[in-house]
């Protein structure tokens, strides 16, 4: 003290911090929350669940063929005799696996280079602005029904294409592999050749689409870096391009042979119905999806128990096919392996750089005066790729032939694509159009097949009606079940992996042929019911459309900004509201074009008819009923009743049909317009 010293005062420790008070949500708002989980967590268990049952009846309606030939025996057995004149009726699927692996094989090997060069045409070589409109017409082929096309093969194709198949037989038949004939006659109107011919022009489109997007995740520079070094732009495509996406693209073949495995109503027509092994590919034929189509409205016992274990078959092969499409497609996703690239990339700097030197050879221009020359290469380069001088820099002649050769089979390949689309149409409008009235629109058909007239009323408000049903069944469930893969099955780890559980069976049911679809919904419902009905052929076609649905609802879901959904949540919105808020309404655009999308898809689909609506010669409307269509009055009018005059009545449905599918993918289209700009915002 006496030295003046004051003391140091310690302060106070602070108060210590008020404990959090959580966050009390209202109980309404808890209860709506858990209410929209459990709402959508039932409609996808109620997908489940119903699939699981359509499966389970249908494996159990297996056990008589198994029990009776065994699996290995039936699968191997090469006879196919319902009524025998003695002895017991036999059954063997190897025909009918031979018959649907050649003509998705011939198929496979047409349609794949034909896809390639279109791809690489709307990427590469045509002019910008006519990129977009060959590629829209090429996805057109997709609209086009399997039974449109079966049309236009039994009476455009068939007559067209045989003298060519009598020339094979008469000049080639006596080629002989391993024993086998592959052009020995007689040529019949039903062939493996014009079948697969038939079915390359239905996948192409979807192998198309798909290289196509694959080809266009090639990084730019990479594809500078060859024209920098001098490469054409065919050498450009193929040690650039095509390596990059090689695993795209064989994923792409997959999905394409995936989907000419389960074509049924156009091998019905043009393949016609003589199962054999090995047989000449000017002759008939049988597949699986085809016999089971033409069979299983009349057969019973062990016949039936055999048609629903060749069904399993196709089953299983075509989801093998769609499973390893898919890993390949998602590898090309994610990169491809830089090996293939590598070596694309010394080949052309050992054949277009100079020997002995690191210089690469001057094939281009040099730049306009009015681009400076630090300008990016892009703005320095032709948009065309390299041009060819004269000079010792010059490419050499072979280099050039090569090019001009591969570019000619690419403009083939467009042209190949082009034709049929164009032929197809043509034929609608010129066969169609002279059957169109308004009669057309509001009579029956005839009763006599041979009488001209009469119209498609009971198939066009049938048509209506099925479409009506299908999107009732499809559209909520998927919206309901998609919500719940990519919103609700976030929440925690159960729902997590119950999301992805119910996304398994969704991939599955993806990859279902149509003609499996309608034999499960067959033995499922019809035969419970004992009756057909609309009601069961809206399912049938609504077990089609459900996947597509929520698979293209699952990618609109990602790409809504999560950033959006945080605010919402963080203002103290609840789940339900702002998924009914911000989520819906953002992603609205995307769910509405794959609900359009998955109902032109179940539309034009004539197989699951066959086995649950049946078909009605007269007007109804009563959904307990069987019910027309107008896919099944084209079938009818082409397969069961072909004169000149019901095949006029068929031409002018089918363009009825074609424009119903038409204007469902043109909207599709406007949609999903803003779908990209929503991808642009995420």
């Amino acid at each position: 003290m006496g030295s003046g010293t004051i003391p140091a005062v310690t302060p106070p420790p602070p108060p210590p911090p008020p404990a959090a008070t959580p966050l009390r949500r209202p109980p309404g708002s808890v209860l709506a929350d858990r209410s929209y989980a459990i709402v959508a967590g039932l409609a996808a268990l109620i997908a489940v669940v119903f699939v699981g049952y359509l499966l389970w009846t249908t494996l159990d309606n297996t056990g008589e063929v198994w029990s009776t030939f065994g699996v290995w025996g039936f699968i191997t057995g090469a006879e196919w005799v319902p009524t025998p004149a003695v002895g017991d009726a036999i059954y063997g699927a190897l025909p009918f696996i031979y018959g649907t692996l050649m003509t998705s094989l011939i198929a496979l090997v047409l349609a794949v280079p034909a896809s390639i060069g279109i791809a690489l045409a709307t990427v590469v070589f045509l002019p910008r602005r006519l990129r977009g409109p060959v590629g829209g017409l090429i996805n057109l082929l997709a609209a086009v029904p399997s039974v449109i096309f079966g049309l236009w093969g039994v009476t455009i194709l068939v007559p067209f294409l045989k003298p060519a198949l009598n020339w094979l037989a008469d000049d080639f038949g006596w080629i002989s592999l391993f024993g086998w004939h592959p052009f020995e006659g007689p040529v019949t109107s039903g062939s493996y050749l014009i079948s697969g011919l038939v079915l390359a022009i239905m996948i192409l489109p979807i192998i198309t689409a798909i290289t196509r997007e694959v080809l266009l995740t090639v990084p730019r520079d990479q594809s500078e870096a060859a024209f920098a070094l001098g490469a054409t732009r065919w050498e450009m495509v193929r040690h650039s391009m095509l390596p990059w996406a090689r695993s795209g693209i064989v994923g792409a073949s997959a999905l394409g042979l995936g989907r000419a495995v389960g074509e049924t109503i156009a091998i019905v027509m043009l393949l016609g119905n003589t199962p054999g092994i090995f047989t000449p590919l000017v002759g008939p034929g049988s597949t699986l999806a085809s016999v089971i189509a033409l069979q299983t409205g009349e057969a019973s016992g062990l016949q039936m128990s055999a048609l629903t274990a060749l069904a399993v078959v196709l089953f299983v092969i075509a989801f093998v096919i769609n499973a390893a499409a898919r890993l390949l497609v998602r590898r090309a996703d994610t990169g491809p392996g830089g090996g293939r690239v590598r070596r694309g990339a010394a080949w052309i700097v050992g054949r277009v750089c100079r020997p002995g030197t690191g210089e690469a050879v001057r094939s281009e221009p040099p730049p306009p005066p009015s681009a400076p020359r630090d300008a990016p290469a892009a703005v320095r380069r032709p948009a065309r790729g390299p041009s060819v001088i004269s000079g010792p820099g010059a490419i050499s002649r072979s280099r050039i032939g090569r090019s001009r050769s591969a570019e000619g089979l690419i403009w083939f390949s467009v042209l190949f694509g082009m034709v049929p689309l164009v032929a197809v149409l043509v034929e609608m409008l010129v066969k169609g159009l002279p059957a169109i009235s308004g009669a057309f629109f509001t009579e029956l058909p005839p009763l006599d097949p041979s009488s001209y007239g009469g119209g498609i009323a009971n198939a066009l408000v049938g048509t209506l009606i099925l479409m009506a049903i299908t999107l009732i069944v499809a559209a909520p469930l998927g919206v309901l079940t998609a919500l719940y893969i990519r919103d609700v099955g976030q929440a925690g780890s159960i729902h997590r992996r119950i999301g992805a559980g119910v996304g398994f069976v969704v991939d599955i049911l993806l990859g279902v042929p149509s003609v499996v679809v309608g034999l499960i919904v067959y033995l499922g419902i019809v035969v419970v019911q004992g009756h057909f009905s609309a009601l069961a052929g809206g399912i049938a076609l609504g077990v089609i459309m459900f996947p597509i649905v929520v698979r293209a609802a699952d990618e609109v879901l990602r790409l809504v900004p999560t950033g959006q959904q945080e605010a919402a949540l963080a203002l103290g919105a609840p789940k339900w509201r702002t998924t009914w808020s911000v989520v819906l309404p953002i992603a609205g655009p995307g769910i509405l074009t794959g609900i359009l999308l998955g109902l032109a898809r179940a539309s034009g689909e004539t197989a699951p008819l066959l086995f649950t609506s049946l078909g009605n010669q007269f007007l109804s409307t009563n959904i307990t009923e069987p019910i027309a269509a107008i896919p099944q009055l084209i079938y009818n009018n082409t397969i069961l009743t072909q004169t000149p005059a019901s095949l006029q009545l068929a031409w002018g449905a089918a363009l009825v049909l074609v424009a119903i599918i038409l204007v469902l993918n043109l909207g599709a289209s406007l949609l999903s317009r803003r779908t990209r700009r929503l991808e642009g915002r995420s």
